[in-house]
Protein backbone atom coordinates (compact mmCIF):
# COMPACT_ATOMS: atom_id res chain seq x y z
CA UNK A 1 0.00 0.00 0.00
CA UNK A 2 1.05 3.32 -0.87
CA UNK A 3 2.84 5.31 2.18
CA UNK A 4 1.10 8.75 1.71
CA UNK A 5 -2.28 8.99 0.50
CA UNK A 6 -3.67 13.22 0.39
CA UNK A 7 -7.27 12.43 -1.18
CA UNK A 8 -10.55 12.34 0.73
CA UNK A 9 -12.65 11.87 -2.24
CA UNK A 10 -16.57 12.21 -2.11
CA UNK A 11 -18.38 10.66 -4.61
CA UNK A 12 -21.88 11.96 -4.60
CA UNK A 13 -24.87 11.91 -6.62
CA UNK A 14 -25.80 14.67 -3.78
CA UNK A 15 -27.50 17.27 -4.84
CA UNK A 16 -30.08 16.92 -1.42
CA UNK A 17 -26.70 16.50 0.11
CA UNK A 18 -25.95 20.32 0.74
CA UNK A 19 -26.66 22.01 3.92
CA UNK A 20 -29.36 24.43 2.35
CA UNK A 21 -31.70 21.23 1.79
CA UNK A 22 -32.23 20.40 5.26
CA UNK A 23 -35.12 17.75 6.68
CA UNK A 24 -37.44 20.04 7.13
CA UNK A 25 -37.22 21.60 3.27
CA UNK A 26 -38.07 18.16 1.69
CA UNK A 27 -40.75 15.94 1.51
CA UNK A 28 -40.31 13.72 -0.95
CA UNK A 29 -38.17 10.36 -0.10
CA UNK A 30 -34.67 9.86 -1.70
CA UNK A 31 -31.98 6.81 -1.78
CA UNK A 32 -28.61 7.66 0.06
CA UNK A 33 -25.69 5.76 -0.62
CA UNK A 34 -22.35 5.81 0.91
CA UNK A 35 -19.30 4.25 0.43
CA UNK A 36 -16.84 4.80 3.36
CA UNK A 37 -12.95 4.24 2.79
CA UNK A 38 -11.80 2.13 6.19
CA UNK A 39 -8.08 1.70 5.26
CA UNK A 40 -5.35 2.40 7.33
CA UNK A 41 -4.14 5.48 6.16
CA UNK A 42 -8.01 6.82 7.02
CA UNK A 43 -6.43 6.93 10.91
CA UNK A 44 -4.15 9.39 9.89
CA UNK A 45 -4.72 13.35 11.10
CA UNK A 46 -8.56 12.05 12.37
CA UNK A 47 -9.88 12.04 9.15
CA UNK A 48 -12.29 8.33 10.12
CA UNK A 49 -13.32 10.30 13.07
CA UNK A 50 -13.93 14.09 10.94
CA UNK A 51 -15.71 12.19 7.98
CA UNK A 52 -17.87 10.02 10.80
CA UNK A 53 -19.29 12.74 12.62
CA UNK A 54 -20.23 14.77 9.52
CA UNK A 55 -21.87 11.67 8.17
CA UNK A 56 -23.31 11.77 11.13
CA UNK A 57 -24.38 15.48 11.88
CA UNK A 58 -25.31 16.58 8.27
CA UNK A 59 -26.04 13.75 6.56
CA UNK A 60 -27.74 11.60 9.33
CA UNK A 61 -29.52 14.38 11.55
CA UNK A 62 -29.95 17.50 8.67
CA UNK A 63 -30.60 15.59 5.69
CA UNK A 64 -32.23 11.89 6.19
CA UNK A 65 -36.25 12.71 6.30
CA UNK A 66 -38.45 9.18 7.94
CA UNK A 67 -38.80 7.24 4.71
CA UNK A 68 -35.61 7.52 3.03
CA UNK A 69 -32.98 4.61 2.23
CA UNK A 70 -29.53 4.03 3.90
CA UNK A 71 -26.90 2.48 2.65
CA UNK A 72 -23.48 2.45 3.98
CA UNK A 73 -20.62 0.32 2.57
CA UNK A 74 -17.50 -0.21 4.12
CA UNK A 75 -14.46 -0.83 1.71
CA UNK A 76 -11.13 -1.55 1.43
CA UNK A 77 -9.15 -4.09 -0.70
CA UNK A 78 -13.14 -5.42 -0.37
CA UNK A 79 -16.36 -3.94 0.31
CA UNK A 80 -18.70 -4.90 3.22
CA UNK A 81 -22.00 -4.17 3.63
CA UNK A 82 -22.66 -2.03 6.82
CA UNK A 83 -25.90 -0.80 6.89
CA UNK A 84 -29.04 -1.49 4.47
CA UNK A 85 -32.55 0.38 5.66
CA UNK A 86 -34.89 2.29 5.67
CA UNK A 87 -34.86 5.44 7.80
CA UNK A 88 -38.33 5.59 9.37
CA UNK A 89 -38.19 6.10 13.16
CA UNK A 90 -35.69 7.42 15.58
CA UNK A 91 -34.24 4.49 16.60
CA UNK A 92 -33.30 3.40 13.00
CA UNK A 93 -31.30 6.61 12.88
CA UNK A 94 -29.45 6.30 16.26
CA UNK A 95 -29.09 2.62 14.97
CA UNK A 96 -27.12 3.63 11.75
CA UNK A 97 -25.26 6.58 13.80
CA UNK A 98 -24.18 3.91 16.26
CA UNK A 99 -22.94 1.69 13.10
CA UNK A 100 -21.58 4.55 11.55
CA UNK A 101 -19.44 5.55 14.70
CA UNK A 102 -18.52 1.87 15.09
CA UNK A 103 -15.85 2.10 12.19
CA UNK A 104 -12.68 1.59 11.82
CA UNK A 105 -9.80 2.21 9.99
CA UNK A 106 -8.08 -1.27 9.86
CA UNK A 107 -8.47 -2.37 6.50
CA UNK A 108 -5.53 -2.97 3.89
CA UNK A 109 -5.84 -1.31 -0.20
CA UNK A 110 -8.15 0.82 -1.31
CA UNK A 111 -9.84 -0.16 -4.25
CA UNK A 112 -12.31 2.71 -5.66
CA UNK A 113 -13.61 -0.38 -8.18
CA UNK A 114 -15.06 -2.80 -6.11
CA UNK A 115 -16.70 0.02 -3.54
CA UNK A 116 -18.06 1.01 -7.16
CA UNK A 117 -19.44 -2.21 -7.91
CA UNK A 118 -20.81 -2.91 -4.49
CA UNK A 119 -22.59 1.03 -5.24
CA UNK A 120 -24.34 -0.14 -8.69
CA UNK A 121 -25.56 -3.33 -6.76
CA UNK A 122 -27.20 -1.30 -4.07
CA UNK A 123 -28.56 1.04 -6.71
CA UNK A 124 -29.63 -1.32 -9.45
CA UNK A 125 -32.20 -3.17 -6.05
CA UNK A 126 -33.11 0.40 -5.92
CA UNK A 127 -33.83 1.61 -9.87
CA UNK A 128 -37.59 0.98 -10.46
CA UNK A 129 -38.64 2.99 -7.44
CA UNK A 130 -38.17 6.36 -9.29
CA UNK A 131 -36.86 8.12 -6.50
CA UNK A 132 -33.44 10.38 -7.05
CA UNK A 133 -30.29 9.01 -5.68
CA UNK A 134 -27.66 9.86 -4.19
CA UNK A 135 -24.26 8.07 -3.46
CA UNK A 136 -21.80 9.34 -1.52
CA UNK A 137 -17.75 7.78 -2.07
CA UNK A 138 -15.02 8.56 0.99
CA UNK A 139 -12.03 7.77 0.79
CA UNK A 140 -7.77 8.97 1.45
CA UNK A 141 -6.80 6.79 -1.10
CA UNK A 142 -6.16 6.85 -4.92
CA UNK A 143 -6.92 3.40 -6.74
CA UNK A 144 -4.68 1.06 -4.94
CA UNK A 145 -6.37 -2.35 -5.14
CA UNK A 146 -5.31 -5.75 -4.52
CA UNK A 147 -3.19 -8.13 -6.83
CA UNK A 148 -6.35 -9.67 -6.94
CA UNK A 149 -8.88 -7.66 -7.85
CA UNK A 150 -10.06 -7.60 -11.54
CA UNK A 151 -9.23 -3.57 -10.88
CA UNK A 152 -5.35 -4.22 -9.98
CA UNK A 153 -3.28 -2.51 -12.54
CA UNK A 154 0.46 -2.13 -11.57
CA UNK A 155 1.22 1.34 -11.60
CA UNK A 156 -2.45 2.29 -9.65
CA UNK A 157 -3.48 4.11 -12.68
CA UNK A 158 -7.81 2.92 -13.87
CA UNK A 159 -7.67 -0.02 -15.81
CA UNK A 160 -10.26 -0.95 -18.62
CA UNK A 161 -12.62 -2.86 -16.19
CA UNK A 162 -13.18 0.41 -14.01
CA UNK A 163 -13.82 2.92 -17.09
CA UNK A 164 -16.43 0.28 -18.43
CA UNK A 165 -17.54 0.56 -14.66
CA UNK A 166 -17.93 4.16 -15.00
CA UNK A 167 -19.90 4.61 -17.57
CA UNK A 168 -22.63 2.54 -16.79
CA UNK A 169 -23.16 5.28 -13.72
CA UNK A 170 -22.93 7.71 -16.22
CA UNK A 171 -25.97 6.86 -17.98
CA UNK A 172 -27.84 6.51 -14.65
CA UNK A 173 -28.47 9.67 -14.16
CA UNK A 174 -27.36 9.84 -10.14
CA UNK A 175 -25.83 12.72 -8.96
CA UNK A 176 -21.91 12.20 -8.42
CA UNK A 177 -19.45 14.46 -6.49
CA UNK A 178 -15.96 14.29 -6.01
CA UNK A 179 -14.31 16.01 -2.83
CA UNK A 180 -10.60 15.54 -2.49
CA UNK A 181 -8.58 16.32 0.91
CA UNK A 182 -4.57 17.51 -0.19
CA UNK A 183 -2.86 19.61 -2.22
CA UNK A 184 -2.12 15.88 -4.13
CA UNK A 185 -5.61 14.77 -4.92
CA UNK A 186 -7.26 12.63 -7.51
CA UNK A 187 -10.43 14.27 -7.37
CA UNK A 188 -10.32 15.67 -10.22
CA UNK A 189 -9.81 12.77 -12.50
CA UNK A 190 -11.84 10.74 -10.58
CA UNK A 191 -14.49 13.33 -11.56
CA UNK A 192 -13.47 13.26 -15.43
CA UNK A 193 -14.36 9.59 -15.17
CA UNK A 194 -17.60 9.40 -13.22
CA UNK A 195 -18.65 13.23 -14.68
CA UNK A 196 -19.26 13.99 -11.20
CA UNK A 197 -18.90 17.48 -9.87
CA UNK A 198 -15.38 18.35 -7.03
CA UNK A 199 -13.88 20.12 -5.03
CA UNK A 200 -10.72 20.14 -2.93
CA UNK A 201 -9.94 20.90 0.41
CA UNK A 202 -6.35 21.61 1.32
CA UNK A 203 -6.39 22.88 4.71
CA UNK A 204 -6.87 20.84 7.92
CA UNK A 205 -9.59 18.02 7.62
CA UNK A 206 -12.85 18.84 9.74
CA UNK A 207 -16.64 17.77 9.63
CA UNK A 208 -16.82 21.81 9.46
CA UNK A 209 -14.86 21.80 6.60
CA UNK A 210 -16.50 19.43 4.65
CA UNK A 211 -19.53 20.58 5.50
CA UNK A 212 -18.78 24.05 3.90
CA UNK A 213 -17.60 22.83 1.33
CA UNK A 214 -20.12 20.35 -0.04
CA UNK A 215 -22.59 22.82 1.00
CA UNK A 216 -20.94 24.67 -2.21
CA UNK A 217 -21.24 21.52 -4.67
CA UNK A 218 -23.71 19.30 -3.61
CA UNK A 219 -26.35 21.41 -5.84
CA UNK A 220 -26.63 19.85 -9.02
CA UNK A 221 -28.51 20.43 -11.97
CA UNK A 222 -30.41 17.62 -13.77
CA UNK A 223 -31.85 16.78 -16.97
CA UNK A 224 -35.36 17.22 -17.47
CA UNK A 225 -36.87 15.59 -20.29
CA UNK A 226 -35.19 13.83 -23.64
CA UNK A 227 -31.64 15.34 -24.88
CA UNK A 228 -32.55 15.87 -28.57
CA UNK A 229 -29.62 15.55 -31.27
CA UNK A 230 -30.96 17.74 -34.50
CA UNK A 231 -30.12 15.82 -37.98
CA UNK A 232 -26.57 16.42 -39.05
CA UNK A 233 -26.42 18.01 -42.29
CA UNK A 234 -23.95 16.83 -44.98
CA UNK A 235 -21.35 19.67 -44.20
CA UNK A 236 -21.62 17.96 -40.33
CA UNK A 237 -23.45 21.20 -38.26
CA UNK A 238 -25.71 19.92 -35.69
CA UNK A 239 -27.01 21.12 -32.29
CA UNK A 240 -27.63 19.39 -28.80
CA UNK A 241 -30.44 20.93 -26.62
CA UNK A 242 -32.36 19.69 -23.39
CA UNK A 243 -33.58 21.21 -20.15
CA UNK A 244 -31.92 21.31 -16.78
CA UNK A 245 -33.90 21.87 -13.95
CA UNK A 246 -32.69 22.78 -10.27
CA UNK A 247 -32.33 20.02 -7.31
CA UNK A 248 -31.15 21.53 -3.85
CA UNK A 249 -29.23 24.25 -5.35
CA UNK A 250 -28.74 27.52 -3.20
CA UNK A 251 -28.00 29.23 -5.55
CA UNK A 252 -27.11 29.59 -9.41
CA UNK A 253 -24.63 27.04 -10.80
CA UNK A 254 -22.15 27.63 -13.28
CA UNK A 255 -20.51 24.86 -15.47
CA UNK A 256 -18.23 24.45 -18.67
CA UNK A 257 -18.79 21.71 -20.92
CA UNK A 258 -15.27 20.87 -22.50
CA UNK A 259 -16.39 18.24 -24.89
CA UNK A 260 -19.15 16.31 -26.64
CA UNK A 261 -18.95 12.66 -28.02
CA UNK A 262 -21.92 9.85 -29.36
CA UNK A 263 -21.61 6.37 -29.98
CA UNK A 264 -23.96 4.83 -32.10
CA UNK A 265 -23.16 1.44 -33.91
CA UNK A 266 -19.49 1.00 -34.28
CA UNK A 267 -18.43 4.70 -34.71
CA UNK A 268 -17.46 6.77 -31.91
CA UNK A 269 -17.35 10.55 -32.86
CA UNK A 270 -15.48 12.63 -29.95
CA UNK A 271 -14.47 16.55 -30.01
CA UNK A 272 -17.76 17.31 -31.43
CA UNK A 273 -18.18 20.69 -29.82
CA UNK A 274 -15.91 23.22 -31.67
CA UNK A 275 -15.22 25.27 -28.25
CA UNK A 276 -15.79 25.19 -24.50
CA UNK A 277 -19.28 26.23 -23.71
CA UNK A 278 -20.43 28.06 -20.32
CA UNK A 279 -23.51 28.25 -19.41
CA UNK A 280 -24.95 29.36 -16.01
CA UNK A 281 -28.35 27.26 -14.45
CA UNK A 282 -30.69 29.02 -11.84
CA UNK A 283 -31.76 28.14 -9.14
CA UNK A 284 -35.75 28.94 -9.75
CA UNK A 285 -36.74 27.34 -12.86
CA UNK A 286 -35.88 25.38 -15.83
CA UNK A 287 -32.69 26.45 -18.05
CA UNK A 288 -33.04 25.69 -21.72
CA UNK A 289 -29.10 24.71 -22.82
CA UNK A 290 -28.68 24.76 -26.36
CA UNK A 291 -25.05 23.35 -27.81
CA UNK A 292 -23.96 23.58 -31.54
CA UNK A 293 -22.16 20.65 -32.58
CA UNK A 294 -19.63 20.03 -35.97
CA UNK A 295 -19.56 16.41 -36.57
CA UNK A 296 -16.89 15.12 -39.08
CA UNK A 297 -18.28 16.11 -43.15
CA UNK A 298 -19.33 13.61 -45.36
CA UNK A 299 -20.83 11.07 -42.63
CA UNK A 300 -22.93 8.22 -44.56
CA UNK A 301 -26.24 8.84 -44.57
CA UNK A 302 -28.70 7.07 -42.57
CA UNK A 303 -30.16 6.84 -38.66
CA UNK A 304 -28.85 4.63 -35.80
CA UNK A 305 -29.20 5.02 -32.00
CA UNK A 306 -26.54 6.24 -29.99
CA UNK A 307 -25.09 7.53 -26.54
CA UNK A 308 -24.47 10.96 -26.32
CA UNK A 309 -21.79 11.63 -23.63
CA UNK A 310 -20.90 15.47 -21.74
CA UNK A 311 -17.79 16.45 -20.97
CA UNK A 312 -16.58 18.70 -18.22
CA UNK A 313 -13.71 21.13 -17.63
CA UNK A 314 -15.85 22.74 -14.54
CA UNK A 315 -16.31 22.02 -10.75
CA UNK A 316 -19.66 21.71 -11.39
CA UNK A 317 -21.34 19.40 -13.53
CA UNK A 318 -25.19 18.25 -14.55
CA UNK A 319 -26.56 14.50 -14.73
CA UNK A 320 -26.89 12.16 -16.15
CA UNK A 321 -23.55 12.72 -17.91
CA UNK A 322 -24.95 10.45 -20.79
CA UNK A 323 -28.15 10.46 -22.74
CA UNK A 324 -29.98 7.99 -25.16
CA UNK A 325 -29.71 9.86 -28.48
CA UNK A 326 -30.97 9.25 -32.37
CA UNK A 327 -27.94 10.06 -34.81
CA UNK A 328 -29.80 10.65 -37.98
CA UNK A 329 -27.07 11.94 -41.04
CA UNK A 330 -29.03 13.58 -43.57
CA UNK A 331 -27.94 13.15 -47.27
CA UNK A 332 -26.70 16.57 -49.46
CA UNK A 333 -30.31 16.84 -50.91
CA UNK A 334 -31.70 16.93 -47.49
CA UNK A 335 -29.22 18.84 -46.35
CA UNK A 336 -30.02 21.16 -48.76
CA UNK A 337 -33.25 21.14 -48.63
CA UNK A 338 -34.18 24.78 -48.59
CA UNK A 339 -31.34 25.74 -51.27
CA UNK A 340 -33.27 22.83 -53.87
CA UNK A 341 -36.71 24.29 -53.14
CA UNK A 342 -35.59 28.23 -53.80
CA UNK A 343 -33.77 26.85 -56.93
CA UNK A 344 -36.95 25.20 -58.28
CA UNK A 345 -38.93 28.19 -57.26
CA UNK A 346 -36.34 30.37 -59.47
CA UNK A 347 -36.52 28.09 -62.23
CA UNK A 348 -40.73 28.35 -62.11
CA UNK A 349 -40.58 31.97 -62.20
CA UNK A 350 -37.71 31.93 -65.17
CA UNK A 351 -40.07 29.17 -66.86
CA UNK A 352 -43.47 31.52 -66.54
CA UNK A 353 -41.12 34.92 -67.86
CA UNK A 354 -40.06 32.94 -70.67
CA UNK A 355 -43.74 31.78 -71.58
CA UNK A 356 -45.52 35.11 -71.33
CA UNK A 357 -42.69 36.27 -73.44
CA UNK A 358 -43.27 33.62 -75.82
CA UNK A 359 -46.75 34.32 -75.57
CA UNK A 360 -46.48 38.19 -76.05
CA UNK A 361 -43.74 37.59 -79.08
CA UNK A 362 -46.26 34.87 -80.65
CA UNK A 363 -49.09 37.35 -80.41
CA UNK A 364 -47.41 40.07 -82.02
CA UNK A 365 -47.19 43.70 -81.26
CA UNK A 366 -50.51 45.61 -80.15
CA UNK A 367 -52.29 47.64 -83.41
CA UNK A 368 -53.70 51.08 -82.42
CA UNK A 369 -56.22 52.78 -83.53
CA UNK A 370 -58.96 55.08 -83.13
CA UNK A 371 -62.75 55.17 -83.59
CA UNK A 372 -64.86 57.91 -84.69
CA UNK A 373 -68.76 58.40 -84.94
CA UNK A 374 -69.50 61.71 -87.25
CA UNK A 375 -65.99 62.46 -87.11
CA UNK A 376 -65.53 62.68 -83.30
CA UNK A 377 -63.86 60.14 -81.47
CA UNK A 378 -65.98 57.64 -79.06
CA UNK A 379 -63.03 57.51 -76.39
CA UNK A 380 -60.28 59.93 -75.92
CA UNK A 381 -57.08 57.86 -76.17
CA UNK A 382 -56.31 55.74 -78.89
CA UNK A 383 -57.75 51.54 -78.69
CA UNK A 384 -54.57 49.07 -79.17
CA UNK A 385 -55.59 45.14 -79.66
CA UNK A 386 -53.65 42.55 -79.55
CA UNK A 387 -54.32 38.65 -81.59
CA UNK A 388 -56.36 36.56 -78.98
CA UNK A 389 -57.95 39.82 -77.74
CA UNK A 390 -61.32 41.28 -78.25
CA UNK A 391 -63.60 44.89 -78.16
CA UNK A 392 -67.07 45.63 -78.68
CA UNK A 393 -68.69 48.26 -80.70
CA UNK A 394 -71.55 48.90 -78.21
CA UNK A 395 -74.63 51.24 -78.76
CA UNK A 396 -76.25 52.40 -75.58
CA UNK A 397 -79.01 54.92 -76.46
CA UNK A 398 -77.41 55.92 -79.78
CA UNK A 399 -74.19 56.81 -77.50
CA UNK A 400 -71.65 54.50 -79.42
CA UNK A 401 -68.70 53.53 -77.65
CA UNK A 402 -65.42 50.34 -77.29
CA UNK A 403 -65.61 47.99 -74.73
CA UNK A 404 -63.69 45.07 -73.38
CA UNK A 405 -66.74 42.32 -72.54
CA UNK A 406 -69.58 41.70 -74.51
CA UNK A 407 -73.28 42.88 -73.56
CA UNK A 408 -76.48 43.22 -74.83
CA UNK A 409 -75.45 47.06 -76.79
CA UNK A 410 -72.80 45.29 -78.58
CA UNK A 411 -73.31 45.65 -82.16
CA UNK A 412 -70.06 44.64 -83.64
CA UNK A 413 -66.29 43.09 -82.70
CA UNK A 414 -62.93 44.54 -82.96
CA UNK A 415 -60.17 41.19 -83.21
CA UNK A 416 -56.49 41.11 -84.83
CA UNK A 417 -55.94 38.18 -87.25
CA UNK A 418 -53.13 38.19 -89.56
CA UNK A 419 -51.62 41.19 -89.09
CA UNK A 420 -55.03 43.27 -90.16
CA UNK A 421 -57.62 44.71 -87.79
CA UNK A 422 -61.32 42.59 -88.14
CA UNK A 423 -64.70 44.29 -87.70
CA UNK A 424 -67.29 41.68 -87.81
CA UNK A 425 -71.19 42.80 -86.94
CA UNK A 426 -72.91 40.81 -84.25
CA UNK A 427 -76.31 42.41 -85.15
CA UNK A 428 -76.11 42.63 -89.29
CA UNK A 429 -79.60 44.21 -89.32
CA UNK A 430 -77.56 47.62 -88.03
CA UNK A 431 -75.18 47.69 -90.65
CA UNK A 432 -77.79 48.10 -93.71
CA UNK A 433 -75.46 49.83 -96.24
CA UNK A 434 -72.70 46.56 -95.88
CA UNK A 435 -72.74 43.67 -97.76
CA UNK A 436 -69.58 42.16 -97.02
CA UNK A 437 -66.99 43.66 -94.28
CA UNK A 438 -63.77 43.57 -95.25
CA UNK A 439 -60.29 41.85 -93.92
CA UNK A 440 -58.63 44.94 -92.67
CA UNK A 441 -61.45 48.08 -90.88
CA UNK A 442 -58.52 50.28 -90.68
CA UNK A 443 -59.21 53.13 -93.42
CA UNK A 444 -62.43 52.16 -93.79
CA UNK A 445 -66.13 53.63 -93.15
CA UNK A 446 -69.30 52.38 -91.97
CA UNK A 447 -72.93 53.24 -91.86
CA UNK A 448 -74.03 52.06 -88.25
CA UNK A 449 -78.53 52.39 -88.12
CA UNK A 450 -78.63 53.35 -84.36
CA UNK A 451 -81.06 52.45 -81.41
CA UNK A 452 -83.14 55.61 -81.81
CA UNK A 453 -83.42 54.69 -85.98
CA UNK A 454 -80.57 57.47 -86.97
CA UNK A 455 -77.92 56.83 -89.37
CA UNK A 456 -74.28 57.43 -88.61
CA UNK A 457 -70.85 57.16 -89.94
CA UNK A 458 -68.13 54.97 -88.28
CA UNK A 459 -64.64 55.20 -89.64
CA UNK A 460 -62.03 52.86 -88.15
CA UNK A 461 -58.46 55.37 -88.47
CA UNK A 462 -55.22 53.93 -88.27
CA UNK A 463 -52.90 55.63 -85.13
CA UNK A 464 -49.85 53.52 -86.44
CA UNK A 465 -46.20 55.22 -86.88
CA UNK A 466 -45.45 55.74 -90.32
CA UNK A 467 -41.81 53.61 -91.47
Amino acid sequence: MKACKHIVAVLAVALLLAAPVLADTRKANIDVIIAMDKSLSMAEQGKIAAVKTWVNSFILDQLIIPGDTLTVIAFYGKADLLISQTIATDADRSAAKAAVSSLKPDGRFTDIGNALDALKAQLSDKDKDGREKYVLLLTDGIQEAPPSSKYWSKNGVFNHEFLSNTKTIQQKGWKVMILGIGIDTAAKQLAQELQGSYSEITNKLTPQSIANTAGTLFGMPSIDGPVLLQPVTASGGSQVSFTLKPSGMAGDVQFTLSDVSVEAGTRTLSNLLPSPSTFTVKKDGSTPIRVPLQFPPGLAAGSSPGTLTFSFSSPQRFAPAQAPVTLVVMSWAQSNLLVLIGGGVVLLVVAAFLVLLIWRLTRGRPLKFLVLVDDEPVQDHDAQLRAGRELFLNDSSSVISLAGKRTGKSVARFTVKDGALSLSPLKADRFPKVKEFPPEARGKSFVLHTESGKNVTVKVQSRERKK
